[in-house]
């Protein structure tokens, strides 16, 4: 349908395409992520005309560092739990948020800038977090928040299983959708109208490279089934920091030495390259 669409209508097949793109699946709570988030103070803030569900686990030590997680792709805070819990027990106060059209926060839509927004309104409301760990796109969001609209800085950033090039992303959902190159096209060229940036300026790589003043972490599994470790070592290449490679975890990072691994990194003085 897209790639007849595009003989007729370049233009209205570039805005089907992103929004097809732009749509998650709203996946329901679970029972026990309900019960975990019962566990945080919940708020809502407001952005590009949404309502944003926020959560704040307290800290018992005094004058706790604040850490923000951010999630990814059809998931919500509570993805987050097992490292929670670890950096509460650390000593770190928690912040966390539903990304739009996910958890319990509205929206129907979610793509990068918006979700870099959502992460500049969250900072502005509630200062720069000590360190920032972000998984997936989330991580895309992070960087992009940071580098491109110019969001307040963290101290310490860590970004697991992030993509290094929209362009990639991009492409490989064409590929999915069956949708030729001129589709393609004009979904670059519906991005930029609304962006009034170019594809190639949502480049993670590219950007992580002016964040180099943040102490940065980037891990990425071997097996990752979403984005290749290749584009983790890239991130990190161009941030200049410390990476890790795991195997056997996949995409969704949640082993418990993946958990340790970042916890230690929350507490700990600057490393080089490893591998687990």
């Amino acid at each position: 349908m897209l790639n007849a669409l595009a003989t007729v209508s370049p233009t209205l097949a570039g805005s089907v395409a992103f929004r097809i793109f732009c749509t998650p699946k709203r996946l329901p709570v679970r029972e026990k992520d309900r019960e975990f988030l019962a566990t945080a103070t919940h708020s809502t803030f407001r952005t590009e005309g949404l309502s944003i569900r926020s959560y704040v686990w307290e800290s018992q030590t005094p004058n706790a560092q604040t850490v923000l997680f951010l999630h990814g792709w059809e998931s919500n805070a509570a993805r987050w739990h097992k490292y929670i819990k670890a950096a509460i027990k650390a000593g770190f106060r928690v912040e966390a948020f539903d990304a739009p059209a996910s958890g319990y926060s509205s929206g129907k839509l979610l793509n990068v800038l918006l979700y870099s927004r959502t992460v500049k309104k969250h900072i502005v409301e509630n200062d720069a977090p000590y360190a920032i760990i972000a998984h997936s796109l989330g991580g895309a969001a992070a960087v992009m928040s940071l580098a491109l609209l110019g969001a307040k800085r963290p101290q310490k950033m860590a970004v697991l299983a992030a993509f290094a090039e929209s362009t990639r992303v991009l492409r490989d959902f064409a590929h999915i959708l069956g949708a030729n190159e001129s589709v393609l096209q004009a979904l670059f060229r519906h991005i930029e109208r609304r962006s009034g940036l170019s594809v190639e300026e949502y480049s993670v790589r590219k950007k992580a490279a002016e964040l180099k003043e943040i102490e940065g972490f980037v891990l990425h599994d071997l097996n990752d089934e979403v984005a290749p470790v290749s584009e983790g070592l890239a991130i990190a290449e161009s941030w200049e920091c410390r990476f890790l490679q795991t195997e056997g975890f996949g995409h969704r990072m949640q082993d418990k030495a993946v958990v340790q691994e970042v916890i230690k990194f929350l507490v700990s003085k600057k490393s080089g390259q490893t591998a687990l």
